[in-house]
């Protein structure tokens, strides 16, 4: 009797101890994985996170750069269009054009490059920055934009995302961290 108190003893011990082996070991590797930080797009006026897997476009200057997406399997035929965010920026006309004033010059400018052109948000977002959201057809595309401006020393920066409509909802949440994170040096 004594016998089998004593295996049925050493057997608990041994499964308490693997039990508490398995918890250490799996909060040593929660422990040791750390989060990796999103690549970074840096320029001298400017800086933008780069979303998962997205690109940085061949022939990236500081005045014009693009971000692009892996092509996506989205829908049933090739898709020929890549989801992008631009970055681009330019002088004002002069130093007190406000950010304002550039996002009515780009309401009233857009519709003779889109066709359909129509606005469906338009907010201040900052003192300096405004977020304009319209859609239409370009380049025999139906785009959705997402467009950011900021105006800092005499010259606007436009972000802008474009995505073929149907997939802007799906691109949207890939996409929100790094238009987000775009500031300017």
């Amino acid at each position: 009797m004594i016998k089998y108190l004593l295996a049925g003893s050493l057997f608990l011990i041994s499964l308490v101890s693997s039990a508490q082996i398995t918890k250490d070991t799996t909060t040593a590797v929660k422990d040791t994985v750390k989060a990796v930080p999103a690549p970074v797009l840096k320029k001298l006026a400017y800086q933008i996170n780069i979303p998962a897997k997205w690109k940085i476009k061949e022939g990236c200057i500081e005045t014009d750069c693009s971000l692009l997406s892996q092509a996506d399997t989205l829908s049933a035929t090739f898709d020929k269009f890549t989801e992008n965010i631009n970055i681009v920026y330019q002088p004002l006309p002069s130093k007190n054009y406000t950010v304002e004033q550039y996002v009515e010059y780009s309401r009233k400018y857009l519709p003779s490059v889109v066709k359909g052109f129509k606005v469906h948000e338009k907010k201040k977002i900052k003192p300096n920055a405004w977020m304009m959201v319209y859609s239409g057809e370009k380049s025999g595309y139906f785009q959705t934009w997402r467009q950011y401006y900021y105006v800092k020393n005499a010259k606007v920066y436009i972000v802008t995302f474009a995505a073929e409509t149907p997939k802007y909802e799906y691109f949207l949440p890939f996409v929100t961290e790094s238009l987000n994170s775009f500031k300017l040096l």
